[in-house]
């Protein structure tokens, strides 16, 4: 397992929490409110130094608190780790790695892959390209090692030449130095992201649609196919095009190309089946995609993963309910889940006995005993 031990101070409405997390799933149940979500936010906080509900770090402290705290137990690839991260009042914040100071996230972050899924991640995934770029993103960050060397390259100089397009007046010649760096980076990304495609994900879809083949809910990924779609200049751009590209971008204010403006199709029988899905199918489908994502990162790099989610859905049918509980336990991830109700541990023993289950209440977080749960 990915976490045995999890500790929390002051997040949210969580005053403190110590929590043994070392079964394949633990489930988290109690009423609306009750403090649920914010173990799995406080779980994300700590593996990405941000939360999935809000850009303002300061609501993350609970009332009266001063600083917050999180650390986990965690086991990767055969060694033990202690992960926390703090944050106070005025805003600044501090990870510790085995108790010293990391400067770098990705330093702990590439120790501690979590994907999340809660019931806004679907419409975002399929109405957002940014979101779309940030899942296959979050791939390559684990799987590419040189992906996150030229993603942090191309941002650092696409930022400055945005800075000298919006200062004005600035001299055609030297942008196009700007110009120069920014085409060549941009298509090491963009190559990149076409070959995680082709390498890893086009493969991980196919084989997860030949071993779930059994299943009825998994025809959504027979003959799926995901198109990277660029937002690029040629390969071999002259510097007349570039001088052109630059008088536009001038006008506008801001560089009109590169990765962060490309987007992601899913294709079937040629058409774009996005616009196509039902809010059931979107939601299967999004599963399927994380399941694929889970295992081409367990597969390739033999790390644990954390899969975070938030209410497992209620309102599908049942037999969508359990495919969706397979789907799950197929990810090969350490899953921690929320619900109202503690019958998602039940739904979970009949595939697993290896599950915890903690009910919440007004931010306290009590463990109970399986037994009592399935007699």
């Amino acid at each position: 397992m990915l976490i045995s031990q999890l500790k929390i101070f002051g997040f949210r409405n969580i005053e403190t929490a110590s929590i043994t997390t070392d079964k394949r799933v633990n489930v988290f149940y109690g009423k609306n409110g009750s403090g649920k979500t914010s173990i799995l936010e406080s779980l994300f906080f700590l593996s990405r130094a941000k939360s999935f509900r809000t850009s303002k770090k300061g609501e993350l402290l609970k009332d009266g608190c001063s600083l917050l705290a999180v650390s986990a137990d965690l086991e990767q690839q055969s060694k033990t780790h202690k992960l926390g991260i703090g944050l106070e009042g005025n805003g600044t914040s501090k990870l510790k790695l085995d108790g010293e100071v990391v400067t770098k996230l990705s330093q702990a972050s590439i120790l501690f892959p979590t994907q999340l899924i809660t019931p806004e991640s679907f419409d975002v995934f399929w109405s957002s390209p940014k979101a779309r770029r940030s899942f296959f993103d979050f791939g390559l960050f684990h799987v590419e090692h040189e992906f996150q060397n030229d993603w942090i390259a191309y941002n650092k100089t696409l930022k400055q030449t945005n800075a000298l397009l919006r200062r004005g007046g600035v001299n055609q010649r030297e942008l196009l130095f700007w110009y120069r760096g920014l085409v060549d980076l941009a298509q090491k990304i963009d190559d990149f992201r076409e070959l995680f495609l082709d390498k890893h994900f086009s493969k991980a879809i196919s084989g997860l649609a030949l071993e779930l083949e059994s299943n009825e809910r998994t025809d959504l990924l027979k003959n799926l196919v995901i198109r990277y779609k660029k937002k690029a200049l040629e390969q071999e751009v002259s510097d007349e095009m570039l001088l052109k590209q630059i008088d536009k971008d001038i006008r506008y204010k801001q560089v009109g190309f590169g990765p962060n403006r490309a987007d992601y199709l899913f294709l079937k029988d040629g058409e774009d089946m996005s616009s196509r899905l039902s809010r059931g199918q979107a939601k299967m489908l999004f599963y399927l995609l994380v399941v694929a994502m889970v295992n081409i990162i367990k597969q390739t790099t033999k790390k644990n993963i954390l899969l975070l989610v938030d209410d497992l859905p209620s309102e599908v049918d049942q037999q969508t309910r359990q495919t969706m509980l397979e789907m799950l336990l197929h990810s090969q991830a350490q899953i921690f889940v929320t619900g109202i109700e503690n019958n998602i541990a039940r739904e979970f023993m009949n595939y697993t006995d290896s599950v915890n289950v903690f009910h919440v209440e007004h931010g306290t977080v009590r463990q109970e005993s399986m037994e009592q749960i399935c007699p």
